[in-house]
């Protein structure tokens, strides 16, 4: 026997039907359980409805519950420390390139052994300071 798929809207239209004309052939404790059953479903259902965050972009309007908006608060944080690590990393780059310049300008050294060309090879070649 082939039966038309229902929707999941039909399906429920179909099951409240069937539940309201029903409920007099069932006994009193069975309808007491379905209407406490229907009551806790209705409270679930306005809760996720309440956690819904509504955006509104223009004319479009987005809809994001709250466990959508998880992964993009974990992005946003991640986001946030690398940026931040990737900037102080920098600055600390700056400061020790800064540290080198001016002992190299501080130095005895006169300025005519930099523009020496053999004086490069001269620092690859030192041993290094600890």
């Amino acid at each position: 026997m082939n039966t038309p798929q229902m929707t999941e809207q039909e399906l429920g239209l179909f099951i409240r039907q069937n539940l309201n004309t029903g409920t007099a052939r069932l006994g009193e404790l069975t309808c007491e359980r379905i209407f406490d059953a229907r009551r806790t479903a209705l409270a679930h259902h306005a809760k996720l409805q309440s956690q819904t965050t509504v955006l509104s972009v223009g004319h479009h309007v987005l809809a994001w519950s709250g466990e959508h908006l998880r992964p993009f608060a974990l992005a946003l944080c991640l986001m946030t420390v690398l940026f931040t690590s990737n900037y102080l990393m920098s600055r600390q780059h700056v400061a020790e390139l800064e540290e080198v310049d001016s002992a190299l300008l501080a130095d005895d050294l006169p300025i005519d052994a930099y523009l020496d060309k053999g004086f490069d090879t001269w620092l690859s070649n030192a041993p290094q300071q600890p």
